[in-house]
């Protein structure tokens, strides 16, 4: 029997979240900032994704899609349904997809703004947890 939709995107945030804490520590966050850059944004969608799947808010074969928060008004549209937390996280999702679009493409950036991407990242972590119950 193969994992759920939950596992895999429970799983899929662990192994990078374990990666992005390697480069922390190893002081690589500057050098690796595409690296993180894709890993906290995919993180982020993988832990909204969780948060929905444990609400029975979408289908198990639904997928949460970075693109789908290039502006506000898209997240809206795309998440038209209510769900707890929704005007706390979304914001935080938009402001992900910025972060993304900043350390993935184009020039290299400076550690503080890698730093502000993971913290972000974890804001919305935290609310996934509280909100789940889980300790992803």
């Amino acid at each position: 029997m193969g994992m759920t939709s939950l596992e895999v995107h429970r799983k899929s945030a662990k192994e990078m979240l374990d990666d992005i804490d390697e480069k922390v520590r190893s002081g690589l966050v500057k050098d690796r900032q595409k690296l993180v850059g894709f890993a906290a944004s995919e993180i982020s969608c993988d832990l909204l994704a969780v948060l929905l799947h444990k609400k029975n808010l979408i289908s198990p074969g639904f997928n949460v899609n970075h693109r789908f928060f290039a502006s506000e008004k898209m997240a809206k549209e795309r998440f038209g349904f209510d769900f707890p937390v929704k005007e706390r996280i979304l914001p935080l999702m938009v402001k992900q997809e910025e972060y993304r679009g900043l350390l993935c493409y184009g020039r290299e950036r400076g550690e503080k703004l890698v730093l502000e991407a993971i913290a972000n990242m974890n804001r919305i972590r935290e609310i996934v947890d509280k909100e789940t119950g889980e300790d992803i």
